[in-house]
């Protein structure tokens, strides 16, 4: 049973047929193949899949994001970030990653910032001298920092299937993010001198610095309110969502004017689309679970995890390898809602903190998203800049090794995760 599900899904995925449709139809298949009539419970373990109060803030930091991004604050943020890094050697590739940590704090998004933000990089620094391969590189890898940083769509979504504190996830994202985004500047700081990019012009200017702070001031608060109304318990993190969505209007449409109706209408659009893919896969991923579930596959992982050691550190990187692999070949949203179920119950048994394995397990599907075949920032930046994605892999590699050594790090001091994770 567990090989014909597992067999015909993938089947169904080599061939073309979406993910959420593979899922669906391997389960229904699943169901005939047992041939137990329980084809009543497919709508009703999909809708259940999707019923989660915790899983409503995907549309919300998705709207609010775009708000953000229409309302003329991704300028002003890297007009911030640019006054920060811009004159450093690599100036604009330290922008392009410290705009990423911080839209990162407004979208959730490792997608949107690359279309978004990130994006509107890339020909200026192109302009500069940087070479085509490392600005795609760059821009895609730093993007990945968009579900580190709260607010996290894949951490929303691993809280809504585990029934754990989505604020904790959030809290314990923010030190691996800044620390992400610290060794990304360090290898661009290098590369950039490799290059031969020119320095940007001028000097370090604390004028300039306090000025592009108050013209971007409404787009810094948001972080520091969806997180500071979090951690104070005054709201929940699905509740924080309608505040960023509400300040989002506000900040877009009132304070710079520039969020126009036809742009909400537009937003309102793409978050429904992007949303409504995001709980398809979800709902199907969950009737898919429940048959391996059924069929034992819980329990075989468990046997044989749990027998090649005992040891949680062991564990923790087989759990990691198994993700890293998975994703570069299986959209995100779905390799955690059809794998943490199953892996959680294993880490949990050997005493892993379900804090630290779902923000280490977030850190590490962030490189699925710039590996092909299935690396969507990658293919998105490249696009951009009209170019194939094999051009940038030579490029992308110290990226790649400096994130591998960031979690090496947080696996050795996991108090880097716990500790802030423990406020709330």
């Amino acid at each position: 049973m567990i090989s014909f599900l597992l067999i015909s899904f993938f089947v169904l995925l080599a061939i073309g047929v979406p993910i959420a449709m593979s899922l669906g139809l391997a389960a229904i298949g699943g169901i005939i193949f047992l041939g137990n009539g329980g084809m009543v419970i497919v709508g009703q373990r999909i809708f259940e899949g999707m019923n989660s109060f915790a899983l409503l803030a995907i549309p919300l930091y998705t709207f609010a994001g775009f708000t953000m991004s229409k309302g003329g604050i991704s300028k002003r943020l890297m007009n911030f970030c640019y006054s920060l890094v811009g004159r450093f050697s690599g100036g604009l590739a330290h922008v392009n990653v410290l705009s990423s940590m911080v839209f990162a704090g407004i979208s959730g998004s490792a997608v949107a910032d690359t279309a978004g933000v990130s994006g509107m990089m890339m020909p200026e620094m192109v302009k500069k001298g940087y070479s085509k391969e490392m600005t795609v590189a760059v821009t895609a890898i730093s993007s990945t920092i968009g579900i580190i940083i709260p607010p996290s769509i894949p951490m929303v979504v691993i809280a809504g299937i585990l029934g754990i504190s989505t604020g904790k996830l959030f809290l314990g994202g923010i030190i691996p993010g800044i620390l992400l985004g610290i060794a990304q500047m360090i290898v661009s700081y290098f590369m950039a001198k490799k290059e031969g990019v020119p320095k940007e012009e001028g000097k370090f200017d604390a004028k300039e610095i306090l000025k592009s702070t108050w013209s971007s001031l409404p787009a810094l608060l948001m972080p520091i309110i969806i997180v500071g109304t979090i951690v104070t318990g005054i709201v929940s993190p699905t509740e924080a969502g309608v505040i960023a969505v509400v300040y989002g209007l506000v900040a877009g449409g009132i304070i710079y004017k520039e969020l126009s109706l036809e742009d909400i209408k537009m937003g309102m659009y793409e978050t429904a689309k992007t949303s409504g893919k995001i709980f398809i896969i979800i709902g199907a991923a969950k009737l898919f679970t429940i048959m391996l579930t059924t069929a034992g596959f819980d329990k075989w992982v468990a046997k044989t995890m749990l027998g090649v050691s005992k040891s949680p550190t062991i564990i923790l990187l087989i759990i990691l390898l198994i993700f890293f692999i998975v994703t570069m070949f299986m959209e995100s949203i779905a390799t955690l809602t059809l794998f943490m179920p199953v892996i959680y119950p294993v880490a949990v048994a050997v005493g892993i903190d379900p804090t630290l394995l779902s923000v280490l397990i977030t850190v590490v599907i962030g490189i699925g998203l710039v590996t092909p075949p299935v690396g969507m920032c990658l293919y998105v930046a490249c696009d951009l800049m009209d170019i194939r994605a094999g051009q940038v892999m030579k490029k992308l590699v110290p990226y790649l090794l400096a994130t591998m050594a960031v979690i090496t790090v947080l696996i050795i001091f996991p108090q880097l995760i716990l500790w802030p994770a423990s406020l709330i």
